[in-house]
C-alpha cells in the first residue's frame, strides 16, 4: 500500500521541511502580540467591548447595581487578578487556534485554517464576552465530537447554550431554535423540507408586529444613536431598508442584512471589507462542505455554525460586531477542516515509480 504524501517541502540539500512547524507557533506568537499591544490602529471597535466592561466594572466596584451581559461579565473579570485574566485570554485564544489547526497537513487545508484563525487575532485578544463564551464552546465541541445521535446532539447544544443565554446573551435561545430546525431539515426529504419551510412562513405571516420589531428593531435603535453621535462602529453600520413591521419587510431586511454582512464589498471596497468577505465566504464554504460531505459529527458542527450566522444576520448592526460574534463559533469548523484534510491527503498521488514501472520490493529477511 503506497504511503500518503505528508506534504513536507524539500529544501536545498534534500532537507525536509514541514510548513506546520513555523506556521502554528507563528500564529500563537502573533496572537500573544495582539493581546499585548493596542490594536485601535487597526480598528477602533476592537477594544470597544473591553472599554464598555471597564465602565460596568466601575459600577460593580463602586457598589452600584447593574444588569445585562456586560455587567455580569465585568463581575467575573473583577474576581480574577489582572495578570491571570491576561493569561486566560491568551490561553483561550491559543486553544482556539490549536483546535482549528489540529493535525491538518495539506497546504489547502492549512490555508483555510489560517483564514479562519486570523479574526481570532483581533476579536479574541481582549477581555470580552467572548472570553466567557470560549470555555462553553470548548465543552460543546467536545460533546458534539462524541458518538451521539442527532437528538442527543441537539440536547447538548440546548443544555450549554440555554444556560449561557440565561446569564449572558438571550439571543442564544434563537441559535438553539435555528439549530434544531436545521437538524430536522437535514434529516428529512426535500419534499418535507419544502413543506416545513412553507408552514413556517405561513405561521410567521400571522406573527404580531412586535415580534419582527424585537428581532430586527435593535439594529435601527443602536445605529440611530451611532449616526447621531458618530460613535465606534458607525462607519460600517447600516439601517434596515424597511420598517420591520410585517413578514414581507422582515424578509427583505434579512436579505439586505445578509448581503451587507457577508458580501460587504458590494457596498464598500476597502481592505477591511475584503478581509471580512474572505472570512465569511470561507466560513460559508466550510459549512456547505461539512453539511454535504460530512458524517453526523461534521454535519452537526457545520449546522451549528450556520445557526449562528442565521441568528446574527437578524440584528447585527455593523461588520465588526458580526465578525466578532461569529469568530467564537468558528471553532466548530475544526471537525470539518479535519475531514477535508483527510480526504485531500487520501486523494494525493503516491510517489511516482521510475519509467512507469512499479518500484521493486525490498527483499525481506
Amino acid at each position: 500500500m503506497p504511503e500518503r504524501n505528508d506534504y513536507r517541502i524539500t529544501l536545498t540539500g534534500g532537507l525536509p521541511f514541514d510548513p506546520r512547524i513555523p506556521l502554528i507557533p507563528l500564529a500563537i506568537m502573533l496572537f500573544g502580540l495582539a493581546c499585548s499591544i493596542d490594536l485601535t490602529f487597526v480598528s477602533a471597535s476592537i477594544s470597544n467591548d473591553s472599554n464598555r466592561m471597564l465602565d460596568q466594572l466601575w459600577f460593580a466596584t463602586d457598589g452600584q447595581n447593574g444588569s445585562g451581559s456586560y455587567y455580569y461579565t465585568s463581575l467575573i473579570f473583577h474576581s480574577i487578578p489582572g495578570s491571570l485574566l491576561f493569561f486566560l485570554v491568551f490561553l483561550f485564544g491559543t486553544v482556539h487556534i490549536l483546535i482549528i489547526f489540529g493535525r491538518n497537513a495539506h497546504p489547502a487545508t492549512l490555508l483555510l485554517c489560517l483564514i479562519v484563525v486570523l479574526p481570532v487575532m483581533f476579536f479574541l485578544s481582549r477581555p470580552a464576552k467572548e472570553t466567557v463564551l470560549s470555555p462553553v464552546t470548548f465543552i460543546l465541541l467536545g460533546l458534539l465530537c462524541l458518538r451521539l445521535n442527532g437528538f442527543v446532539r441537539v440536547l447538548a447544544v440546548a443544555a450549554c447554550y440555554l444556560v449561557y443565554a440565561y446569564f449572558m446573551r438571550e439571543y442564544f435561545v434563537i441559535i438553539v431554535a435555528a439549530f434544531l430546525a436545521l437538524m430536522i431539515l437535514a434529516h428529512v426529504s426535500w419534499s418535507l423540507r419544502s413543506i416545513f419551510v412553507a408552514a413556517a412562513l405561513v405561521g410567521l405571516s400571522f406573527a404580531p408586529t412586535w415580534l419582527f420589531e424585537t428581532l430586527q428593531g435593535t439594529r435601527d435603535f443602536i445605529n440611530t444613536l451611532r449616526f447621531a453621535t458618530q460613535t465606534v462602529g458607525a462607519h460600517s453600520a447600516f439601517m434596515n431598508p424597511l420598517p420591520p413591521d410585517s413578514l414581507g419587510n422582515f424578509l427583505i431586511n434579512y436579505g439586505y442584512a445578509f448581503l451587507r454582512l457577508n458580501l460587504p464589498v458590494l457596498f464598500q471596497l476597502r481592505m477591511k471589507e475584503v478581509f471580512l468577505l474572505t472570512v465569511a465566504l470561507t466560513t460559508l464554504w466550510l459549512v456547505w462542505y461539512g453539511a454535504r460531505a460530512g458524517g453526523p459529527k461534521e454535519r452537526a458542527c457545520a449546522l451549528l455554525v450556520l445557526a449562528h450566522m442565521m441568528t446574527l444576520n437578524l440584528f447585527e448592526p455593523d461588520l465588526g460586531s458580526y465578525m466578532r460574534h461569529l469568530t467564537s463559533a468558528t471553532i466548530y469548523l475544526a471537525p470539518v477542516l479535519a475531514l477535508l484534510d483527510r480526504r485531500l491527503l487520501d486523494r494525493a498521488p503516491s510517489a511516482p515509480a521510475s519509467a512507469g514501472l512499479a518500484a521493486p520490493q525490498e527483499a525481506r529477511p
